[in-house]
């Protein structure tokens, strides 16, 4: 026990008939003192020493410390009878103090003086001035006799003027508190549920591991150490238990579930956002700027922790942010990951998956894979979407690290075709890829986290162009629907086309410049043969739809406007009626409206 001089000197000090001074224990906060202190409780109890132990947290007044020593004491030693307190409140409190006290209320038991030992914790976190209630303690050492442990962030006391002043008049031992993470480990599984023996089965035998993590933290913050134990144990009692014949998958698990952690809890929530950082890494590195490179987050993770910079994360970054940051543990979409990891491949497990896991394997084997993968590949056998462009990735990485043996153009003219026949025989839809961007989970494949390289961002931006090409297609075709819906008086066809149902499963054109592409004519003619509801409904659709900042709507001002010069024309040439009464008022005026909103949304580009 690294502290035991500590215990040992306290075992000297209670001992002592009137040693007339206290004792601090001081270290930060969470460094264990707390933890210290109450094994040391559990010593008194077995020499069966009394003592009173009060945490000073939040306390306003004397009266709430009196109130704690009755709720900390034995009652048969500590009752309402005796004449302690009485002695407490008067005879040996000076003037200030008693002022301060007010009326007590409870009575304090009658101790033996030369006995009794009080403990008080967090005195830092006391809201009794830090001087005062120096000098309130004071008088339990100098006129009672009193054996008197202080625990402390001293750095915080330090703060208060005076301090050090009286510091010298009551306390006469200082101990600097050392973390010991290796008692505090074994204490803290203890407190566990151990429901399906996690402490036996794991904990202990991971203990080096965990507390090797825990020492390149460097925070010596126990309370880290203790709370992830915990959740630790809640997430395999949820999700874990049921691959517990996995051991070499709990291990991992367990690995990347204490060093996020433990960052976190540090606060560098920054951990969970490694492939970002690691882009970053690459981008510099790529641009011959190595200097620069050392010196990012991502560099400094590598090193502090030895990674190796293909590290694999089995669950996804996107889920851990939901189990650590939200506290929100996703089971299915876990299991999933866990039983497509590596340490559930068999004789059945696909060539592509196998080859997730390329830099584990031999060369024969790699070659073998690769060589499957390649010719699956080039039949285009990988039809889903997120499969394809995994696959993909994969190719483009190895053939850029020049692990695959290929020219690159004939890779990517390959990949290009493949793209474009899948999506012209209808296995890739374009409104499907757009809602697998809007997806948390869009940059992998069942979890599998797309191989980056320069050559898969190209393939990136070719997927952009064609979805843009794509885009305008379907805005043209599907201009049509508005205008059909206006026609048959059907309002909430069109509403739903321009607003959506506020899911982002459902393809709408809220934020698609769908109008520049409605044929003018065909649209006027439509409200001549619609009624005002439809307008109405219209013009108000209009009117919103550009009160918020959406860059690629701004196109639709020509469409507008020419709109509005057709209606204006109409009305100059054709008497009131019902129809063109409803065309000004639901229509006109709100397209007047929405080209204003333009005008300010174009003030903003400026």
């Amino acid at each position: 026990m690294s502290n035991e001089h500590i215990s040992q000197f306290l075992d000297y000090y209670i001992k002592l008939p009137n040693p007339q001074y206290a004792v601090l224990l001081k270290g930060k906060w969470g460094s264990g003192k707390t933890h210290f202190i109450n094994k040391y409780k559990d010593k008194l109890k077995e020499n069966k020493q009394r003592y009173i132990y009060v945490s000073l947290y939040g306390v306003k007044n004397y009266d709430e410390i009196e109130t704690k020593f009755l709720q900390s004491s034995n009652p048969e030693i500590f009752n309402e009878k005796s004449i302690f307190a009485g002695k407490l409140a008067n005879a040996f409190i000076n003037e200030n103090i008693k002022k301060s006290l007010g009326q007590i209320k409870k009575s304090l038991s009658s101790l033996n003086a030369k006995g009794n030992i009080l403990i008080f914790d967090d005195l830092e976190r006391c809201s009794i001035n830090i001087v005062d209630l120096l000098g309130y303690i004071n008088n339990f050492v100098e006129h009672q006799s009193y054996k008197v442990m202080l625990i402390a962030n001293e750095e915080e006391l330090e703060k208060t003027e005076k301090y050090t002043l009286i510091k010298e008049k009551l306390i006469g031992k200082t101990f600097e508190f050392i973390s010991d993470a290796l008692s505090a480990y074994d204490s803290f599984l203890t407190e566990l549920e151990n429901t399906n023996n996690i402490k036996e089965n794991i904990l202990e035998k991971e203990k080096s591991n965990i507390l090797e993590l825990f020492e390149k933290l460097e925070s010596k913050n126990l309370r880290a150490l203790r709370q992830t134990l915990l959740d630790f144990e809640r997430f395999y009692d949820e999700v874990l238990v049921n691959h517990q014949s996995k051991e070499e998958l709990i291990k991992d698990i367990l690995y990347w579930f204490f060093l996020f952690s433990f960052e976190i809890r540090q606060g560098n929530n920054h951990i969970l956002d490694l492939p970002k950082l690691s882009e970053e890494y690459h981008s510099l590195t790529y641009n011959k700027k190595e200097d620069e490179a050392e010196k990012t987050k991502y560099k400094s993770f590598l090193n502090k922790y030895n990674l190796n910079d293909n590290s694999n994360v089995i669950i996804s970054f996107d889920l851990w942010k939901e189990i650590l940051l939200n506290s929100n543990i996703q089971k299915d979409e876990i299991d999933l990951s866990l039983r497509n990891s590596k340490y559930y491949f068999d004789e059945n497990t696909p060539s592509w998956q196998k080859l997730t896991n390329w830099y584990n394997l031999g060369d024969d084997e790699f070659e073998e894979l690769l060589k499957d993968v390649y010719k699956r590949f080039c039949d285009n056998e990988y039809k889903d979407y997120k499969h394809f462009k995994l696959v993909a990735s994969m190719l483009l990485f190895f053939q850029e690290e020049k692990l695959f043996i290929i020219d690159f153009e004939e890779l990517f003219t390959l990949i290009k075709k493949n793209f474009k026949s899948l999506f012209d025989e209808g296995s890739f839809d374009f409104k499907n890829i757009f809602l697998i961007r809007k997806e948390f989970m869009g940059n992998n494949y069942e979890n599998i986290q797309y191989f980056k390289s320069d050559s898969f961002k190209e393939f990136e931006k070719y997927i952009d162009e064609f979805l843009k090409v794509q885009e305008i297609l379907d805005l043209k075709n599907n201009s049509k629907l508005i205008v059909d819906a206006i026609k048959e008086k059907n309002s909430k066809k069109f509403f739903e086309l321009l607003e959506g149902k506020n899911d982002i499963r459902i393809f709408d054109y809220k934020d698609k410049p769908i109008l520049s592409q409605i044929n003018i004519d065909d649209l006027f003619n439509s409200f001549m043969k619609t009624n005002g509801v439809t307008m109405h409904c219209f013009g108000g659709i209009i009117k919103d739809r550009y009160n918020f900042w959406i860059k690629e709507l701004l196109c639709e001002e020509t469409f507008l406007r020419e709109l509005l010069e057709k209606i204006d024309n109409h009305l100059k040439s054709n008497e009131v009626k019902v129809s063109t009464y409803n065309l000004e008022k639901e229509v006109k005026s709100n397209l007047i409206i929405a080209l204003e909103r333009i005008e300010k949304n174009k003030e903003i580009i400026k």
